[in-house]
């Protein structure tokens, strides 16, 4: 059928939209909608521009015709010319044939008659070749004449036309074109916050873990700090507890939860937070499950989602998390290449996922950190829980965090800073 003009669309149509996806891939990431319409706006651009450039094919026709009409008039002139031309032709035949027959009839006229009628002849030729010379002078002049008539019209129809194309593409951009929105987000502050929370904590337990030469024990992890990988962290912040960051973990301020709730219901409630910081150089890990389906007898709905949040604008570089759409279904648990998306969300927008869907973290070839907070949610009706990834007891304690000193340039700037 007829192509559907993209709208901007609402919270409402979003939700439904997304919902709809999540159920078919297990993905949803937020702001995707305005991503497919994004997409839809280009294609009709391409669309559109085709069309122009058809309109500039119907030009060079109308040109061409132009053309063909000048060439018509030439020819008609020519052929104009060619008839004068020939009765011209004749007609001085038919004088020449009388002066003959004049020499043969009046051999022995009077040297009087015969100079008038040579006189006659000589002014009758004479006028022929003037009436010719302004024909062809006329015939050349309508020419010149029809020919720039039919360039100026030809130049008006194009400029008609460029400037209807223009005043169309410019009306199309203001139908298509929408300003992105930013609910199910988090502001720029929050992500500022969140960020210098991140990086501080694990200044401090990395300095920490090497005053206290802990090195071995890395390996197994330790409450608040566990590696995943070379150059992978998994954190948990006590900070976020605080009700300095509510907007992450109240069920009712987080800017995400009207997506939690379309997911997973009304009851929907947090069971575990953190944060995964890739530092520079770190390697991808290996494809996972966070955790497998409750029964492997049928396909069963969403139990429980990790909600994925960036700290940074991600990149194909800075160690994206790369999914395997559709491996949430009983019996299509398995990696393929084929069915693979690497969402590259900017800073603060959520990337949500079916607890049971393939991933992993892309190795990170950047100079910088890339840090995610995450959140695990799950209906307080299917009472989930998950001993495995968010047990504390099988880890050491890390204990109290020691306060990296200063750097000299670190207490100068206090001081400047103090003396201000």
């Amino acid at each position: 059928g007829a192509s559907i003009r993209p709208v901007k669309p609402t919270r409402k149509q979003a939700l439904e939209a997304g919902y709809y996806r999540f159920l078919r891939d297990g993905l949803w990431v937020i702001g995707q909608e305005e991503e497919w319409i994004k997409h839809r706006i280009q294609e009709l651009d391409a669309k559109h521009c085709d069309d122009d450039g058809d309109d500039d094919d119907d030009d060079d026709e109308i040109a061409n015709d132009n053309f063909g009409e000048i060439n018509g008039g030439v020819m008609e002139i020519q052929k104009t010319k060619e008839t004068n031309e020939a009765n011209q032709g004749m007609k001085e035949g038919s004088v020449n044939d009388g002066d003959q027959n004049n020499e043969k009839s009046d051999m022995n006229c009077d040297p009087a008659t015969c100079s008038q009628v040579t006189n006659v002849c000589d002014g009758e030729s004479t006028l022929g070749q003037e009436q010719k010379a302004n024909l062809e002078q006329v015939d050349t002049n309508n020419m010149n004449e029809s020919s720039i008539i039919c360039k100026i019209a030809t130049e008006d129809e194009k400029k008609d036309k460029n400037a209807k194309n223009n005043a169309a593409s410019r009306k199309r951009k203001r139908e298509y074109s929408f300003v992105p929105s930013q609910h199910w987000r988090l502001t720029r502050d929050q992500i500022d916050l969140c960020f210098e929370e991140i990086m501080d904590f694990y200044d401090k337990v990395t300095y920490t873990i090497k005053a206290r030469a802990l090195h071995s024990e890395l390996a197994d992890g330790f409450d608040v700090f566990r590696q995943r990988g070379a150059g992978r962290y998994d954190m948990q912040l006590p900070a976020f507890d605080t009700d300095r960051f509510s907007f992450l973990t109240d069920l009712d301020k987080a800017a995400w939860m009207p997506v939690v709730k379309k997911i997973l219901g009304d009851d929907a409630t947090i069971v575990h937070k953190g944060a995964f910081l890739s530092m520079p150089g770190s390697s991808t890990q290996i494809y996972h499950q966070d955790g497998p389906h409750l029964t492997t007898k049928y396909q069963r709905p969403c139990h429980a989602i990790n909600v994925f949040i960036p700290l940074v604008d991600l990149t194909m570089k800075n160690g994206p998390t790369e999914f395997c759409i559709g491996t949430h279904i009983l019996g299509y648990e398995h990696y393929s290449k084929e069915m693979l998306d690497t969402p590259l969300a900017p800073a603060g927008s959520p990337v949500i996922f079916d607890y049971r869907l393939g991933h992993r973290g892309l190795g990170n070839s950047s100079q910088f950190p890339r840090p995610i907070l995450y959140l695990t949610y799950t209906s307080a009706k299917k009472e989930f829980r998950d001993s495995v990834n968010f047990s504390r007891k099988r880890y050491r304690k890390l204990g109290d965090l020691i306060e990296r000193p200063l750097t000299r340039q670190e207490r100068a700037l206090k001081r400047a800073r103090d003396l201000d």
